[in-house]
């Protein structure tokens, strides 16, 4: 019975490495304090399947979404994007790829920007 365990988590892993080959969000500082500076960096392998990515930065109170048209393997690797005075609260972070065929690929990263006391 263990083996089977250990079966479906070599599954899992082998389809999480996939989807980090072709996208992977980085997402920096994790923890801050308000109003913060966030920098995100969504890094994207070449293909010439990929068309559009979406970047959505959502809290509950503050929420932005950016899409940036990729033109296949001439689009940059790298697409940085940094937030700027962001209000505290959990954020979820997440990037998705689209391509030319439909299939999206998502990675999430969460982050906490800690609001100050008030004095």
């Amino acid at each position: 019975m263990s083996f089977v365990v250990v079966v479906l988590l070599t599954a899992s892993k082998t389809q999480h490495t996939r989807a980090l080959e072709r996208l992977d969000l980085r997402v920096s500082p994790a923890i801050s304090l308000a109003p913060a500076s966030v920098v995100v960096r969504a890094i994207v392998e070449h293909d010439p399947q990929n068309r559009e990515l979406e970047i959505v930065a959502d809290s509950s109170e503050f929420y932005r979404r950016t899409v940036v048209e990729l033109d296949g393997e001439q689009a940059p690797k790298t697409t940085e994007l940094k937030l700027i005075d962001i209000p505290g609260g959990e954020y979820e972070i997440t990037a998705t790829l689209y391509t030319e065929r439909g299939v999206r690929t998502s990675v999430h990263r969460a982050i906490m920007v800690m609001s100050q006391p008030v004095k």
